[in-house]
């Protein structure tokens, strides 16, 4: 029996490091919201710089996962949650990547005097709401939650909705006016990608609870804005 309660206190560990890793991400978002409403050249450099921290995070997760199934050859439940913690720590990871390219395109705004009231506002609505699907993406996996899961397509909607305004919303008039569109498009397009993450997040939270997948994960099908120069 002693065996089986170390793999209980192993996984246990990995769950709260996964939950440790969430609430870095929330916190590198709002990092990167502030720099970019700001232009703050500062902060989106503690962005950039906060990386590494969340890759050491996911591949920390990842080798206790792989020890794990290696060492106790777990089935059923437990063998999903190993893998579902994986999971979840690439997409967390690749979040953290997204908020990055967020900043990178911060800095070459940075020098503007200030962004219009539409830009703000609305760019202001998409890092919200993105941060709020991620936290409800990560209370479905800690509840078990199918419910609250399945609410992430509806909150996606809306951020699709605030994404492709930005595509038809700007008076692309001078040139300077024009290197603005196209960074915040891209910023946009990022924001966007970081509650596609939290959808999928909802369909690994689907698994580990019936041990059935809907569909393949959106994350990175050719998507992913996560290694995109700005």
């Amino acid at each position: 029996m002693e065996p089986r309660k170390d793999f209980h206190q192993q996984l246990e560990e990995m769950y709260l490091g996964l939950l440790r890793m969430s609430n870095r991400c929330l916190e590198i978002i709002e990092e990167a919201r502030t720099a970019f409403l700001e232009l703050d050249g500062a902060k989106a450099e503690s962005v950039i710089a906060a990386d590494e921290d969340v890759d050491d995070m996911r591949y920390s997760l990842e080798e206790a996962g792989i020890e794990l199934i290696a060492r106790q050859a777990p089935v059923a439940v437990d063998l999903r949650t190993i893998i579902v913690i994986m999971r979840l720590a690439q997409h967390l990871e690749r979040v953290a990547d997204l908020c990055v390219n967020i900043s990178k395109a911060t800095l070459n705004l940075a020098g503007r005097a200030s962004l219009s009231p539409w830009i703000r506002e609305n760019m202001d609505e998409m890092f919200r709401r993105s941060a709020r699907m991620l936290s409800c993406a990560m209370r479905a996996f800690r509840d078990r939650d199918l419910s609250l899961a399945a609410d992430l397509y509806e909150m996606d909607e809306k951020v699709d909705r605030i994404n492709r305004a930005f595509l038809t919303g700007f008076d692309r008039g001078s040139e300077e006016e024009l290197e603005l569109v196209i960074r915040v498009v891209m910023i946009s397009r990022f924001i966007e990608r970081i509650a596609d993450h939290a959808v999928d997040i909802g369909e690994h939270v689907r698994f580990l609870v019936t041990g059935s997948v809907r569909e393949e994960d959106s994350g990175d099908q050719g998507k992913s804005g996560a290694g995109t120069e700005a």
